[in-house]
């Protein structure tokens, strides 16, 4: 009897664990994202809408263009009524749309830049599968990079990339790649996808997720057909070239800025200008309600690495600590 007993335990164990595992990967694979969903989280967060996030700009231009693996790839672009000289790239978070990053295009509002804002695959209008950790995230943004090249005629010196949480990790993988962008500004970025999951995993169901990684990953980097371990800011951060702007707000309880603090060390120093910011926000919200302050990092920034892409130039005494 206790024989048998044993014996499906050693069954049952470890197809419950790959089950679980199975089930668990689903909520990383497969994000809730929609148009009608950021648009309510607007509502609900931000107390504001849409309609209203959209007023004061241009009519948008709707895009499609094909990635690297024949993924479709979908957004909006922005186009400034005078003539601009620059574009700036906008990268969404996890489970958010283009619309997600409309709270930034205040905090832009110095800049004389196009604006080109998309669906990460897998999300929105964006086809894929499966979305990866930021992996081929960043290949995709290489792709929506070389259609603003190709399609409005700006050199790589005349684009920026903005990203946020999600999107930050995603801009600063990209940011590996030798064909170098003008900068690139990352809000809150994960420092790899592990920490990534199971730092909210811990949050949101207990430290016992844990014991779950090595199924987890492991089943996701199968379904996905990539190996999850590349989903790493830290594995590529030392190969940026480009002006990087890092800010992460001390008071995240989403992604803990230490790992902004781990990623500021291996960018080299002289390429980095980290602000860990102490202003009361939490996750990627400083831009919306320390709206003017968080402005004043950016035209600090960009007046540094290349005016071209500020039309005002003000002078700005940020008052955040740019310490590790």
């Amino acid at each position: 009897m206790i024989k048998r007993v044993l014996v499906g335990l050693l069954i049952l164990l470890p197809t419950g664990y790959l089950g679980l595992s199975w089930f668990l990967s689903n909520l990383i694979l497969f994000p809730q994202s929609s148009l009608d969903l950021t648009k309510s989280r607007m509502v609900s967060k931000w107390k504001t809408t849409y309609e209203e996030m959209m007023a004061d700009l241009p009519e948008p231009q709707s895009f499609s263009l094909v990635s690297f693996d024949e993924t479709s790839i979908k957004g909006q672009y922005f186009q400034q009524p005078d003539t601009s000289g620059c574009a700036i790239i906008l990268s969404h978070g996890w489970t958010s749309t283009w619309a997600g990053m409309l709270k930034y295009v205040p905090v832009l509002s110095d800049c004389t830049c196009d604006l080109v804002l998309y669906d990460h695959r897998a999300h929105g209008l964006s086809d894929g599968k499966y979305a990866t950790g930021g992996i081929n995230e960043a290949k995709d943004l290489l792709a929506v990079t070389d259609w603003v090249r190709e399609q409005k005629g700006f050199s790589n010196e005349q684009i920026g990339w903005l990203g946020a949480s999600w999107g930050a990790a995603t801009v600063l993988m990209a940011g590996a790649d030798a064909d170098n962008v003008a900068f690139i500004i990352a809000d809150a970025p994960f420092q790899d996808w592990y920490s990534a999951i199971f730092e909210r995993g811990i949050r949101d169901y207990g430290s016992w997720i844990q014991l779950m990684s090595f199924g987890v990953l492991n089943v996701v980097g199968w379904r996905a057909g990539i190996d999850f371990e590349d989903a790493s800011v830290l594995k590529v951060a030392h190969q940026i070239e480009e002006p990087v702007l890092l800010i992460h707000s001390k008071g995240d309880r989403e992604t803990a800025s230490h790992q902004s603090v781990n990623i500021a060390k291996k960018i080299p120093t002289d390429q980095c200008s980290f602000y860990h910011l102490d202003w009361g926000g939490d996750h990627t919200e400083d831009v919306r309600i320390n709206r003017d302050r968080f402005q004043g990092l950016i035209n600090e920034f960009l007046e540094k690495v290349d005016k071209r892409f500020l039309k005002l130039v003000e002078e700005t005494i940020p008052e955040a600590a740019n310490v590790f």
